[in-house]
């Protein structure tokens, strides 16, 4: 999943890199224990707020205002004023295009899907959002009442991209250099064998791109 999200964000980036009213973001849910500190919907919209302020050239001054309100970051701001502090700063851009990778490990599940449902009747012709994910059902659900324009990626369509990344990526990296053929194809069975449920997901574009 995160080859095919990395192939995906740099083609948006591309598409806004020469376009200065469009700017792009992306967050990835990482479900690893070390992570789960950092993988709130509070986390998601301060990388949002974060990666959309950077065009500015400088702190926009709403972010000013929330740190201010917030008596000079002696407290936390609520989500909710992160929520409106996105919003206005996404109102410097004519497109804003945002990628949220694996729903699935976030631990604040229906928080982010009540978010992802604010999110997109928000000015719908400004805004493009695409989310991955496995499979589960009530995300399925949940997406599904926002557009239908979505993908299903079944196991035996991927598979075969999967297994050339992974080839890739062994040729590639030195630190692989040493490692025997034999180890290198039990490495790569064992990736394949356990790669389906990361990969066998569902793929749903909210907002077509």
């Amino acid at each position: 999943m995160i080859a095919l999200s990395a192939t995906i964000i740099e083609d948006v980036f591309r598409h806004t890199e020469s376009n200065s009213s469009a700017a792009c973001a992306y967050f990835f849910f990482d479900g690893r224990d070390g992570q789960k500190g950092s993988q709130s919907l509070d986390s998601l919209i301060r990388s949002l707020i974060r990666q959309f302020s950077t065009p500015y050239g400088g702190i926009p001054a709403v972010l000013t205002k929330l740190y201010h309100s917030c008596h000079d970051g002696g407290c936390p701001p609520s989500v909710e004023s992160l929520q409106a502090t996105l919003l206005l700063i996404l109102e410097a851009f004519n497109d804003v295009y945002i990628i949220i990778d694996s729903l699935d490990e976030c631990p604040e599940r229906k928080k982010l899907l009540k978010w992802i449902k604010e999110m997109t009747s928000w000015k719908k012709d400004k805004l493009h959002l695409l989310a991955t994910s496995r499979p589960e059902e009530d995300i399925a659900q949940h997406l599904r009442l926002l557009d239908r324009n979505h993908v299903c990626m079944k196991p035996e369509f991927v598979t075969p991209d999967i297994e050339k990344y992974i080839d890739g990526v062994l040729q590639a990296e030195m630190s692989f250099e040493r490692w025997s053929k034999e180890v290198k194809a039990c490495v790569k069975s064992k990736l394949l064998e356990s790669a389906g449920g990361m990969y066998s997901c569902f793929l749903c574009e909210i907002v077509l791109i």
